[in-house]
């Protein structure tokens, strides 16, 4: 017998992709703190923690799934007071503790958080040449990549950064991942996209993620090389991913 999942979701392809792999195994309860246009789903007006655990309560929830993106702005917003309560005890505003904080609070109250490495394992990169072996030069930008990305992580900016000939040219903010690629092609082309996570990050929530689009972006801007941390990154759609590469000479490799 099915058990009831609620799925945080939002209007995009990992939340679309998360729902279909999730539904063979649950019922899903989708919700949003937003109206979603692609989904019918549940909308948890100003975060009101009051109305979520009525929405709980009446469908019989027992796990939970963060599919959907969070703005980062959200804490910003008029929140109810719930949610500013919450927030005050939190007191500094960085995403992965304000989430880490939510699903060790649904964990209390006994709505298990399911992790995204256990949901996504044949999805989780691995430590492998997926496409084209690199050069001398990106095996550099790469290392120098991640070694600038390791310091920053613990900052919670950002989970991506580009370089070329060892120089940082973009580090991910508030715009996401497509929006740090766009913005980089305008300046140079033929650079190295790195993305992970730092050691101790939550698997619950938030995976580095990277699909389609992701290489199309890459393609547009006439980058090179993309490196994701292994057993810590999702590659949505692999195989997809892994041709597109291929078609487009885009060097795809997982690290340790």
């Amino acid at each position: 017998m099915k058990k009831n999942l609620a799925i945080l979701i939002s209007d995009d392809f990992f939340s679309e992709y998360s729902f279909l792999k999730l539904k063979e195994k649950y019922n899903l309860f989708p919700f949003s703190f937003y109206k979603s246009e692609k989904f019918n789903a549940y909308v948890v007006r100003d975060a009101n923690f009051y109305s979520f655990f009525d929405f709980a309560k009446k469908n019989k929830i027992e796990f939970i799934f963060f599919a959907g993106k969070v703005k980062g702005n959200l804490p910003f917003e008029n929140l109810h007071s719930t949610a500013k309560d919450f927030l005050s005890q939190i007191g500094r505003l960085k995403p992965e503790e304000i989430m880490k904080k939510i699903a060790d609070f649904l964990d209390s109250h006994g709505l298990k958080v399911l992790s995204q490495t256990e949901v996504f394992k044949e999805d989780l990169a691995e430590k492998k040449v997926y496409t084209f072996p690199l050069t001398d030069q990106e095996i550099e930008d790469v290392k120098y990549g991640f070694s600038v990305l390791n310091d920053i992580l613990k900052y919670q900016i950002g989970q991506s950064i580009i370089v070329k000939n060892g120089m940082v040219v973009g580090v991910e903010g508030i715009e996401g991942t497509d929006e740090l690629i766009k913005r980089v092609g305008n300046y140079v082309s033929d650079f190295v996209f790195v993305k992970g996570c730092s050691e101790n990050k939550d698997l619950r929530f938030d995976l580095p993620t990277i699909g389609i689009e992701t290489i199309k972006n890459i393609k547009k801007t006439s980058g090179k090389v993309i490196a994701v941390k292994a057993k810590k990154t999702i590659i949505l759609e692999k195989e997809k991913v892994i041709e597109e590469c291929m078609k487009n000479n885009i060097k795809l490799i997982g690290i340790k």
